[in-house]
């Protein structure tokens, strides 16, 4: 058997169906080839909280290389493509392979910081900085990049991205209203955004922690 070898079965999901739900035994590895899958769990409400968005290139179940249940639910939202392989056979690749050992630590590095950066925004931002956060995170991190204006190709509510930031639906529409009135964002007729990044930045660089952040369209 060829040490440097995995076996990989490709997954294919449409959108809405769960890759797997919170509570399953876990034995494998996910890696993103095409789509974008949205992990989340619940409140003790009953409420869904999304902890991350994910796209192409990205591995799901990290968690797996610990015998352990997955503490999220991953389901599509996009039609995706996926690479599963076994949390064994990657053990003992990393193993054998230091330049993969390399690559792995740098991706679980990464992964860490966002989440450090997620925090970071909950503790210390208003709803409207951490909405605006987020959209500037997807933009960067969803392929349609452009000089200026940055296309987050997957259609996401205002249900989806309330559970993100922690708020409401209607305070939602009220800041990508007022965002798209100070041409921060545009919505595009399919129902998904392009993302000034110039003045999404310009914005996150002003102090989130001031009185009243509430923005106010333009005249």
């Amino acid at each position: 058997m060829d040490n440097n070898k995995i076996s990989l079965t490709p997954i294919n999901l449409g959108r809405g169906y769960n890759l797997y739900t919170c509570g399953e035994s876990i034995d494998d590895l996910y890696l993103i080839v095409q789509g974008g899958i949205k992990l989340t769990t619940s409140a003790h409400s009953g409420k869904e909280c999304i902890l991350d968005i994910c796209r192409r290139g990205d591995v799901l179940g990290a968690l797996s290389l610990i015998p352990s249940v997955h503490e999220e639910s991953a389901t599509a939202m996009l039609d995706s493509h996926v690479l599963r392989f076994n949390r064994r056979e990657f053990v003992r690749i990393l193993r054998n392979d230091p330049d993969l050992f390399e690559i792995w630590s740098q991706h679980l590095a990464q992964r860490i910081r966002e989440r450090e950066s997620t925090i970071k925004h909950l503790v210390t931002m208003k709803c409207e900085y951490r909405l605006a956060a987020i959209l500037l995170d997807l933009s960067q991190r969803f392929a349609g990049h452009g000089p200026q204006w940055q296309h987050i190709d997957a259609r996401i509510t205002h249900d989806e991205f309330a559970a993100m930031v922690g708020t409401t639906r209607s305070r939602i529409g009220f800041f990508l209203k007022n965002f798209t009135c100070r041409g921060l964002v545009k919505r595009l007729p399919d129902g998904t955004l392009l993302i000034n990044s110039v003045t999404t930045s310009e914005f996150l660089a002003t102090d989130p922690n001031e009185e009243e952040a509430v923005l106010q369209p333009m005249a």
